[in-house]
């Protein structure tokens, strides 16, 4: 009895908590004094008052409830000013406290309101997000200070006390943004001060879509930039939105309003991420097109190459149909045994079918009166006819100075280059030894000197197919690398198959 007449002594305003739990407890009163425009607000009714004990209670006409709203996530941000029971629109304690000092509550519009000269913005469910502050800003005073008379008067005098208790074991405890736990009368007092000073921040309730519904339109407008290959625009772009959303977020806070640009940036974000995947496919795809395309313009500028060399040379187009289809056969052979796994691969074995017919390139510079003698050559017109891996050389040393050392090239070098040397160092132009020599000229040397033993030349007659076969197995250790020549006699039968259906007869020699 004597709390409650301290209270009512002081204009204290009483809580009281909402529920949708029956009950029959009618002691506290409620009256509408608010104002507000009911049909304006999306506010969610409650069924029942949860209210003081009659001792408390009568004689009070001041009323607010205590509940707060926690997030999906378990976290407090915002606070309600009013809600709903019946028809009745119940104050928050902070507002309801604050309504004792001005009776007046003036309604500036449907979704602003002033009390004590402090503007207050909030949404249409009439709530607004609290700005909470470090630990020792709060002061707190001691229940049993103040029975046993430890507290001056002047620590109390001319403020706002809220009368609560902060225990833990009570569990009236809520975790903030910064993850701390504080008790539920400093939410109060939060909200009081916020109210007093204009620290409050409003969010309005349409800010998730239009954010959500802006990320989507900036990521069209990326997909249309992709697909149009601005990319220069779409870094500007996205640029644009980041800086731009922090900056309208900055602003937006100077006037109360908080828009989390979370809600814009992370969809953004997201979708940014997806059309960058979407983007490296695309790109992928390009260059594998471009590469293709490119891979094909080698191999045509290649064949018109060679082109040129048949046309000065006896040797016909079967020749190079047949050599490089040696090499593409041995090669896969070996390839698939798991020999020389550490240099040979599938790409490896395709660009030597396709450079493979460059072998001879160099030949268009040596005369006629050598290269289309009838009979065996002299040696002085031998060292001119074994200059063609020079001339062939340096015909490719100007392409590959073009490519900037294409790989389509080098291997075309490589074997124009090296394709007459010979495993024990015997061959020419610079006399290499074993593996020194070129694995694509190794592959060139043995394809080469099969067909020329089976073909029949100016100068000579075609070699039976077992005297040619003999002749390459003599050659294993000398001529040619051991390992080719043993897979070339395992598959020697597809290799005369390959003689036989490309013939020279074939192409009209």
């Amino acid at each position: 009895m004597i709390f409650a007449s301290a209270l009512q002594n002081s204009q204290s305003t009483l809580s009281l908590y909402l529920s949708n739990a029956e009950s029959k407890d009618e002691v506290c009163k409620i009256q509408n004094k608010l104002g507000f425009d009911i049909k304006s607000l999306n506010l969610q009714e409650y069924k029942s008052l949860l209210c003081n004990t009659s001792s408390l209670s009568e004689g009070f006409d001041s009323f607010g409830f205590i509940n707060v709203n926690i997030d999906e996530d378990g976290i407090l941000r915002r606070y309600s000013l009013v809600k709903r029971y019946e028809n009745t629109l119940i104050p928050s304690l902070s507002l309801a406290t604050l309504l004792t000092l001005d009776k007046e509550l003036k309604i500036l519009n449907s979704r602003e309101i002033s009390i004590l000269n402090s503007k207050i913005r909030f949404d249409d469910k009439a709530e607004v997000l609290l700005n909470f502050y470090p630990d020792d800003w709060y002061k707190k005073v001691s229940a049993i200070d103040i029975l046993k008379g430890n507290l001056a008067h002047n620590r109390l005098r001319g403020k706002i006390v809220l009368i609560g208790s902060s225990a833990v074991a009570l569990h009236d405890q809520v975790t903030i943004s910064s993850a701390k736990s504080i008790a539920g009368v400093e939410v109060h007092t939060t909200m009081l001060d916020n109210i007093l000073h204009n620290d409050l921040l409003v969010q309005p309730t349409y800010y998730r879509l239009a954010n959500i519904l802006l990320s989507i339109l900036f990521t069209i407008a990326v997909l249309i930039l992709l697909i149009r290959k601005y990319n220069n625009y779409i870094v500007g772009l996205f640029s644009a939105v980041v800086v731009v959303s922090i900056l309208s977020n900055l602003y937006m806070l100077s006037i109360g309003v908080y828009i989390s640009i979370g809600y814009i940036l992370i969809p953004f974000l997201l979708h940014f991420f997806l059309v960058g995947i979407i983007f490296i496919f695309i790109d992928t795809y390009d260059r594998k097109v471009f590469s293709e395309e490119l891979n094909r313009s080698h191999v045509a500028l290649l064949d018109s190459m060679v082109h040129v060399a048949e046309v000065h040379d006896l040797e016909t187009g079967a020749h190079i149909i047949r050599t490089k289809k040696y090499i593409q056969l041995l090669g896969t052979y070996i390839y698939k045994k798991g020999i020389y796994a550490n240099k040979l691969s599938s790409q490896m074995i395709q660009m030597m079918y396709f450079t493979a017919p460059m072998h001879d390139i160099g030949k268009v510079g040596i005369s006629d009166a050598i290269l289309k003698k009838e009979g065996h050559l002299t040696e002085m017109e031998y060292e001119v006819m074994k200059t063609h891996t020079s001339l062939g050389k340096h015909i490719l040393n100007n392409a590959i100075s073009s490519y900037h050392m294409n790989d389509f090239f080098l291997m075309a070098r490589n074997i124009t280059e090296y394709h007459h040397e010979k495993w024990d160092g015997s061959g020419y132009p610079e006399g290499l030894k074993g593996e020194a020599i070129p694995l694509e000229a190794r592959f060139m040397a043995l394809a080469d000197v099969y067909d020329a033993l089976v073909s029949k030349r100016v100068y000579k007659e075609a070699f039976s197919y077992e005297t040619t076969v003999r002749i390459i197995q003599e050659g294993s250790g000398t001529h040619f690398d051991p390992i080719l020549v043993a897979a070339f006699m395992e598959i020697k039968e597809e290799f005369q198959e390959i003689a036989q259906k490309h013939s020279d007869q074939v192409y009209g020699e």
